[in-house]
């Protein structure tokens, strides 16, 4: 991956706050940079492209700990990362339809939250 798109990265997103990687925080351009990321790493095993979601659930994981130092696995880690990629697709479902689920909030990111779809007619 470019460094220039991992400052980009940093100046557009990291820079905002706690809570700016949440996927409903993400602009277009976050959103689906992120999750063809993780596509390319899932489905066709291309490491350089975890560099840029690494970033984004580290920045999740130290904000859940309010700044504190975070030690995490690498199993914890993968994980975390399989976790981001559903609420990435999440959010583009919730963007695209009227489904109306709920976005994931910086608490309830990486607990196995459930999720409810709702229709437009509820």
């Amino acid at each position: 991956m470019a460094k220039d798109l991992m400052v980009l990265f940093r100046d557009e997103v990291l820079r905002k706050g706690p809570e700016s990687t949440l996927p409903c925080n993400l602009n277009d351009k976050w959103l689906d940079r992120l999750t063809a990321h993780l596509e390319e790493y899932f489905e066709h095993d291309v490491e350089d492209a975890l560099s840029l979601p690494f970033a984004a659930v580290l920045h999740l994981l130290c904000s859940k700990s309010g700044g504190e130092a975070v030690t995490v696995s690498l199993d914890k880690l993968f994980d975390h990362l399989c976790d981001y990629r559903i609420e990435l697709g999440l959010e583009e479902i919730r963007r695209k339809t009227d489904l109306g689920n709920e976005p994931v909030s910086l608490q309830a990111i990486f607990t196995n939250r459930t999720v409810t779809f709702r229709g437009t007619d509820d």
